[in-house]
């Protein structure tokens, strides 16, 4: 009974797999034209990621890029951040590990463009 139980248990651990980070073109789909609103660096952090290749967030804007190493930040400190997607939640990964957390809105769902 224990020896199933394991075999079980290892099987569908196996077929759930390890997270794969999206595609450039997953990234796209799921983030430009609309908000991520979560946790980054130990804090609340929100983004809206505008069609033109512009962020905007709380303290400002600037460019992003979306190419297979993930959402880049050229001109900053920040570098790239790969993306794990499921439906509208949004995990950050940098350097293979966790970054932040968070749910995608649709649009500009927090105004973040006016600022």
């Amino acid at each position: 009974m224990y020896a199933r139980f394991i075999t079980t248990t290892l099987g569908l651990a196996l077929l759930a797999g390890p997270s794969v980070a999206a595609t450039a073109d997953e990234i796209t789909q799921a983030l430009v034209g609309n908000t991520f609103q979560g946790d980054m660096g130990g804090g609340g952090y929100s983004s809206f990621f505008a069609e033109d290749g512009t962020y905007h967030d709380a303290s400002g804007s600037g460019p992003y890029e979306i190419t297979e190493e993930g959402v880049c930040y050229p001109e900053t400190e920040y570098g790239c951040y790969q993306a794990e997607i499921d439906g509208s939640s949004l995990e950050w990964m940098q350097g293979g590990e966790s970054a932040g957390t968070g749910e995608i809105l649709e649009g500009d769902a927090l105004d973040l463009a006016g600022n």
